[in-house]
């Protein structure tokens, strides 16, 4: 006997080592499967084989006695419970008519039709045929997404395909549930009584522990820290009881409860799915390993020799085809198109969860009601064939078809703020280009749908998950991080590379940010650009404007007013990383789109800005003076830490321009826009060191890590103040309109 083989003795160790190793094995062939844009129950199928006791024997299930029903009952309720939590009832509304058909006709289509089948080829009872039947029902959507991003087929049909996989879920178990429990209590009008009050039991259960899940974080009970571990343990409590009320009720009970929770919508249900998604994935992946492990290649034999050949033919040429018919009948959906959905509808872990486990409760009872090993060979035999086949050939046949999209050239703009939304608009202006908004900032994305702009209330930061399941992002192919937090951004550039390719994936870093290019993931843009909410504030208000222009070679745009962001090269888009370097970019007519500003940046700043008179006698006292104006209009700041700067800056780098002018400036936190503050000193400042009085100062404030715009308004100052004839004008300015007027003319 080798290692495996004694652990494979039904001790201690052995059961140890079983768990352990299907959770650690699992978990690596989920990532590598993620990795490899494969579904991952390809990758659990082989593996399951592999190293379960008909191959490697490394993995060996029945190790885990009887334990192993209570772990795969225990981890297919909770995955049926974060499964319920995804449902949205306002989505399946929102659905097209094809969709609702299939998660209605379709469903009875496919669960009569299968059970008919099956009843007519294996001679199996009417009950255990209609349960038979109900474990098909669902296509996974663990399955149907990475096919869906890999044979790129038309929007329209991924869309169909997705939401079936996504809503059906629900429908399939609680059919198959309901059918579970119809044949456990033997069926006719004897069992009737129990089957009923098993039925209610866990849905009664379910309703009061879905309720009280929802009551408890309406009130904010749960801290924050802990209400995932609290919705998890919530779960496994309401499964337990109702298991120990009425055997084999515990699945209906989690699935209720879960659905209860999904439409009530608690505040914390964001965090809730997010942590139950991570939580389910290692439960799938542990599950699976461990149902495929158990499967023995004889059964599958025993499977054809009794016809399955014939119901695999049935269930995927037949019945699925007939699904379809049933479902776009009148619908403007074409006869190919027909034929693709006819073809693509892999089933998927829940399934196989679901016949795994019905089939281990069924064997542990005295009386058997039909066969369990035909059971699962069933269902996983349509695994295999619809998730291998059809999964290897839909691309091709997509492509036959000529359903396929071409590759992804879609944007996504991390952002919903005002420039996002304003930058997506032009970008679509055209029609040829889609551009989809993230934001975790609610507000902002309901902004952007009611403005008409695709988006989605997510967190950029979820990469791998985001471009996994989200079906608005299928066609994405470029990504713009455009938050404030350069840090941030360069960290969502880092995640999104790993699913993208570094010259696909860009980010808003300023040309002083303190990271080298080449240390950077993915491309640097807008650098001469201030942080985006200083460009919104600047859109919003008028003061910058997007243009598109047609280039023409020995073209050039005026610095400082032009910023150019994209080329637009036919149906392609190309970000620009700062103006520098746009004339290496564009070529022949391309098109640039650009930034405009309206005016300099010194007169934006003035509108916001005021005019002093000051009789300060030393640079302490109007240092004091500017503080507390500062703070006056900038309710938020503190004038302590506002004098502190100006004094700070003051040491650092004097603000002394020459000719009796001074420019003492600070950055400031939470400021969206630029100001500029004028003081006419009426008696001059003598200044220590310095050769003539100060009787004039432009006060500079700046948002900070906008030094693009900063130093830019300290050019023009400079630049305005070196002109004898203009700089007397300023001084001669009794209000902020007399210096606005003396600069423009």
């Amino acid at each position: 006997m080798n290692t495996f083989q004694i652990l494979a003795v039904g001790n201690s160790q052995g059961a140890l080592w079983a768990l352990c190793f299907a959770v650690g094995a699992g978990c690596l062939l989920t990532v590598l499967a993620r990795r490899l844009h494969l579904p991952t129950i390809v990758l659990l199928l082989f593996g399951g084989f592999v190293l379960g006791p008909e191959w490697l024997q490394v993995l060996q299930p029945n190790a885990l006695g009887d334990f192993l029903p209570m772990i795969v009952s225990l981890a297919v309720g909770l995955i049926l419970f974060e499964g319920a939590l995804t449902l949205d009832l306002k989505e399946f509304k929102q659905t097209s008519t094809v969709i609702k058909r299939l998660l209605t006709i379709g469903v009875l289509i496919t669960w009569l039709g299968s059970a008919l089948t099956a009843y007519i080829v294996f001679d199996t009872s009417p009950a255990f045929s209609l349960l038979m039947g109900s474990l098909i029902i669902v296509t996974g959507p663990t399955v149907i997404v990475p096919l869906l991003r890999r044979i790129r087929v038309q929007q329209k049909l991924a869309s169909i395909l997705h939401w079936e996989g996504v809503l059906i879920d629900t429908i399939g178990v609680f059919t198959a549930i309901l059918c579970f429990e119809w044949v456990v209590e033997g069926g006719g009008a004897v069992a009737i009584p129990s089957f009923l009050i098993r039925v209610a039991s866990g849905a009664a259960i379910g309703l009061i522990g879905g309720y009280s899940i929802y009551w408890v974080m309406k009130r904010n009970w749960v801290p924050d820290n802990i209400v995932n571990a609290f919705a998890l343990a919530s779960a496994m409590l309401i499964f337990g009881a109702t298991e120990l009320i009425k055997p084999e009720a515990g699945l209906l009970s989690v699935t209720i409860a879960g659905l209860i929770v999904g439409i009530k919508k608690p505040r914390q249900l964001r965090e809730i799915k997010a942590f139950k998604a991570e939580i389910v994935d290692l439960l799938i992946g542990m599950l699976f390993l461990l149902l495929v492990a158990r499967l023995q290649l004889q059964q599958f034999i025993d499977f054809f020799k009794l016809g399955g050949g014939w119901v695999l033919f049935s269930v995927i040429l037949i019945i699925r085809p007939l699904s379809i018919a049933a479902s776009s009948y009148g619908t403007d959906l074409k006869l190919r198109q027909k034929a693709l959905l006819s073809w693509v509808a892999p089933r998927g872990v829940v399934a196989a969860s679901m016949a795994s486990l019905f089939a281990l409760s069924l064997s542990a009872k005295e009386n058997q009601v039909g066969d369990p090993a035909l059971l699962e060979s069933f269902v996983y035999s349509v695994i295999c064939a619809t998730v291998l086949i059809q999964g290897l050939s839909a691309g091709m046949f997509a492509k036959v078809l000529g359903l396929q999209r071409p590759a992804p050239n879609d944007w996504v703009v991390i952002g919903a703020h005002h420039f996002g939304r304003e930058l997506a608009r032009k970008l679509m202006r055209k029609g040829e280009q889609h551009v989809l908004l993230l934001d975790t900032n609610a507000r902002n994305i309901a902004i952007a749908k009611k403005e008409g702009l695709p988006a989605l209330h997510r967190d950029g930061m979820e990469a791998e998950k985001l471009y996994e399941n989200e079906q608005a992002l299928f066609g994405a192919g470029y990504v713009l991080a455009l938050t404030d937090n350069v840090e941030l951004n360069q960290i969502l550039m880092q995640r999104w590379a790993k699913e993208l390719d570094n010259e696909k994936v860009f980010g808003w870093i300023p040309l002083d940010s303190p990271t080298e290019a080449d240390q950077l993931t993915g491309q640097g843009v807008f650098g001469d650009l201030s942080r985006p909410a200083v460009i919104g504030g600047e859109l919003l208000q008028g003061e910058s404007s997007f243009e598109t222009i047609k280039w023409e070679e020995g073209k050039s745009l005026a610095s400082g007013d032009w910023h150019p962001l994209f080329i637009r090269r036919g149906k392609q888009l190309r970000a620009v990383p700062h103006d520098a370097i746009l004339k290496d970019m564009v070529k022949g007519e391309d098109e640039v789109i650009c930034l405009r500003r309206s005016e300099g940046f010194l007169l934006r700043a003035l509108h916001s800005g005021g005019f002093i008179n000051t009789g300060c006698e030393n640079i302490e006292s109007l240092y004091k003076l500017l503080a507390n104006i500062a703070a006056e209009h900038l309710p938020w700041s503190s004038q302590e830490q506002i004098l502190e700067d100006l004094e700070e800056q003051g040491r650092v780098f004097p603000a002394f321009l020459g000719h009796g002018i001074a420019i003492p400036h600070l950055y400031c936190e939470n400021l969206d826009y630029r100001i500029c503050f004028i003081a006419h000193l009426k008696k001059g400042l003598t200044i220590p060191g310095q050769d003539e009085a100060i009787d004039f100062i432009f006060f500079i404030i700046s948002p900070k890590g906008d030094t693009e715009g900063h130093l830019a308004t300290l050019a023009e100052i400079a630049k305005n103040c070196r002109r004898e004839r203009l700089r007397k004008q300023i001084k001669s300015a009794e209000s902020v309109d007399d210096v606005v007027a003396a600069i423009s003319g």
